[in-house]
């Protein structure tokens, strides 16, 4: 699936019931369907976007990350996740799947 196509993502349950982004192809293609974590940790967020994992910690906690971001964990600012679904959007599935293949 390129950039420029415009998959459907909704929410969804894998077979272990864990919430996942359930991610269906273009209609105009017959890219298959994938199922994806709904947020990654800010660092594979940084990789998928093509940015240094230093240099996205200090957007975020200074509320300059390109994506919105979610703080997580017990110390606020220390640990953040970022929504799948507008990462997609933004650099297109192949590229989101590519990063996460390769941490997985």
């Amino acid at each position: 699936m390129t950039r420029d196509e415009r998959p459907t993502v909704s929410g969804g349950m894998d077979p272990l019931d864990d919430i996942v982004l359930a991610v269906r192809g273009d209609k105009n293609s017959n890219a298959p369907d994938y199922e994806l974590p709904p947020t990654v940790p800010l660092d594979m967020a940084a990789r998928i976007l093509d940015m240094d994992p230093a240099d996205a910690l200090v957007q975020a906690r200074e509320g300059l990350f390109p994506e919105r971001i979610i703080d997580v964990g017990d110390k606020p600012g220390v640990k953040f996740s970022v929504p799948v679904a507008p990462l997609i959007r933004r650099v297109g599935l192949d590229r989101v799947r590519e990063v996460l293949r390769v941490q997985g």
